[in-house]
């Protein structure tokens, strides 16, 4: 039996196109949902990207906002700029400040000139050596450094080089001038005033440190200027400059970084009436924070809007996310930030974000009320930058305790020993019947009067007796803030045994004063820090995948399925392909062999019906 070696070579039908088509058409029923699944899965991962690419520019703008530096920027103005300038550190003490400059420093110089070389003889040229030694340069209290000059090597060239090249050199500058009498040597301090003030002594090689030959050329004395060698052609100068009228000297510079705390004043030139200095808080700096936060907000606000849009009947096509969970979530857990409301530790009035001119509209929009929020910063700068950018850490404060009632502040409390802590410092107070400190009154002035009074002052509010009156209680505050500085008071009651009982001296114990104000206050963290939190779920960070990522993830997951799927499938197809190859190569081989048995049954059939037809003639 013959073989079929192309598909339809037997049966004369084009079978191997019968075969691609029913291959395609299985293949396109087949494929056509997984690879609708793969670009949908492709198109939610580019979104989900966009959406991070958004959410990471809105924490970008966070990151400023709730950066406390933020707000603690300063503005340093000088009224008279051509007489002093002036800066201030972030935590500078807003105020205006008298200045005068009094007197600019000014700096040494010492110059030389009429070398000799080592025979005596008048130089004439900067590179004739003058002799070796060793020179000891010292400025004002600074340390001293030393240059050592070979005799080979003593040129006036050479020494300068030494001098400027020297190791520990404190700010000494050494240079030529060829005149037409011959080189002169001059040496700068770098800075003005009596610190930089430069003194050079000489051990020279020819064992004579004073004369005027050899290295001993460049000795020089501030004491003993007639008996220096190098002549003192600046004298060092202090600046000087006064502050609301204090006098302020200056040996070290025209700066003057110590005399305002964290503001310093550089004096340029001599004044001839007093300016101002004024410090205020960076109000532009704060405004311009809060304005990306608003604009950053706005735009992730549209990004996550137009990823969940949904489609409409007039064309409008829905976006890639609609209604995906990830978008709900972040945009409810913004918003329920944005409508927190923070009362702990902040006044009426300044609560909330629209309390500082941030409003929210139906869009979910944020607006900036600008004037609102800078008239806040002006009068509220600090709770402004509470409610923004509070780190949640507890608040240091002055700890304030509270007596009980008295009827008067003259009223007698009895006698003992009032012993005061204030953190691990103590001080005792010595109350005596009769004395003028035996009365509520007395205590307070003997508390603060007290020589080793350990950080507390005492005050006497009135309060209302509710029966039209007043009765007197003692305050007790801490002078500093914090937990190191919390008071606690003891009472060896004099007139009673119980030292802790509501009679006589021991009404002042502790046990029997009232809290009104705690040395540390446990502080809400700000809306900034909040939406921080928000943010960090959602972008991940520190070890932990965010949502975003998470969803991402699953989205490549999904698409190695497809993959996966997509080779059972194209392998399948192989097989039935084979399968129907084989049984299409066998029905062609039937039907050749078909169509050759007919071939040869009419071929027998026609030879028959010649003979007969012959047989008929004869």
């Amino acid at each position: 039996m013959a073989s079929i070696s192309s598909l339809g070579v037997g049966s004369g039908l084009d079978l191997q196109a019968l075969v691609d088509g029913l291959i395609a058409g299985e293949q396109q029923r087949k494929f056509t949902g997984l690879n609708r699944r793969e670009a949908i899965a492709n198109e939610r991962i580019s979104a989900f990207g966009l959406l991070k690419s958004s959410v990471s520019l809105f924490n970008d703008s966070l990151l400023s906002l709730g950066n406390v530096s933020t707000f603690q920027g300063r503005n340093a103005a000088s009224s008279d700029a051509d007489s002093f300038s002036v800066s201030a550190a972030g935590n500078a003490a807003t105020g205006s400040y008298s200045v005068e400059v009094v007197a600019t420093g000014q700096a040494q110089r010492l110059t030389g000139g009429s070398f000799v070389d080592v025979t005596n003889t008048a130089i004439a040229s900067a590179d004739t050596a003058i002799g070796g030694g060793t020179l000891t340069i010292q400025q004002g209290g600074q340390p001293s450094f030393a240059v050592t000059i070979n005799s080979a090597t003593s040129s006036l060239n050479e020494i300068v080089a030494a001098i400027n090249s020297a190791e520990g050199n404190t700010g000494v500058e050494a240079s030529i001038i060829n005149a037409d009498s011959g080189p002169v040597l001059v040496i700068n301090a770098n800075d003005v005033g009596t610190d930089n003030q430069v003194t050079i002594s000489v051990d020279d090689v020819d064992t004579n440190n004073t004369d005027a030959q050899g290295l001993s050329q460049l000795s020089f004395d501030p004491s003993d200027i007639p008996g220096s060698n190098l002549t003192q052609a600046n004298a060092a100068l202090d600046a000087q400059i006064t502050v609301n009228g204090q006098t302020v000297t200056s040996n070290s510079g025209n700066v003057f970084s110590d005399v305002i705390s964290n503001v310093s004043i550089t004096a340029l030139a001599e004044t001839t009436s007093a300016g101002t200095v004024t410090i205020t808080k960076d109000i532009d700096q704060a405004t311009s924070a809060v304005s990306d936060f608003v604009d950053s907000f706005n735009a992730l606000t549209t990004s996550v809007k137009d990823l969940g849009r949904a489609g409409n009947e007039d064309g409008a096509t829905g976006g890639i996310l609609v209604g995906n969970s990830v978008l709900r979530s972040l945009s409810g857990q913004l918003r329920s930030v944005i409508f927190n409301v923070i009362d702990e530790t902040q006044p009426e009035g300044l609560r909330t974000l629209s309390d500082i001119g941030i409003n929210i509209d139906r869009e979910g929009q944020l607006a900036l009320d600008s004037s609102k929020l800078a008239s806040l910063l002006e009068t509220n700068f600090d709770d402004v930058a509470r409610l923004l950018a509070a780190d949640g850490n507890a608040i240091a404060q002055n700890q304030q305790l509270q007596s009980v009632s008295f009827g008067t502040v003259s009223s007698e409390l009895g006698e003992g020993d009032l012993t005061i802590s204030v953190g691990d410092t103590s001080f005792t107070v010595a109350i005596s019947a009769g004395a003028a400190n035996n009365t509520l009154q007395g205590v307070r002035d003997a508390i603060n009067a007290a020589g080793d009074n350990a950080g507390v002052t005492a005050s006497i509010i009135l309060v209302d007796d509710g029966l039209g009156g007043t009765n007197a209680q003692l305050i007790l505050t801490a002078d500093e803030v914090g937990d190191e500085s919390a008071i606690a008071v003891t009472v060896v009651d004099g007139s009673d045994a119980d030292n802790e009982d509501l009679f006589g001296l021991s009404r002042l114990a502790s046990v029997n004063l009232t809290e009104n104000v705690a040395s540390t206050l446990d502080a809400p963290s700000g809306i900034v820090l909040r939406l921080q939190d928000v943010v960090a779920g959602f972008l991940g960070g520190g070890g932990e995948v965010g949502i975003i990522d998470s969803r991402t993830q699953g989205l490549t997951r999904d698409i190695d399925r497809i993959d996966d799927e997509r080779l059972v499938e194209q392998n399948r197809l192989n097989a039935f392909q084979d399968r129907l190859t084989r049984q299409f190569a066998g029905l062609d081989l039937l039907v050749a062999n078909l169509t050759a048995s007919g071939d040869f049954l009419l071929s027998q059939l026609s030879s028959i019906s010649e003979i007969s037809n012959s047989r008929n003639r004869n």
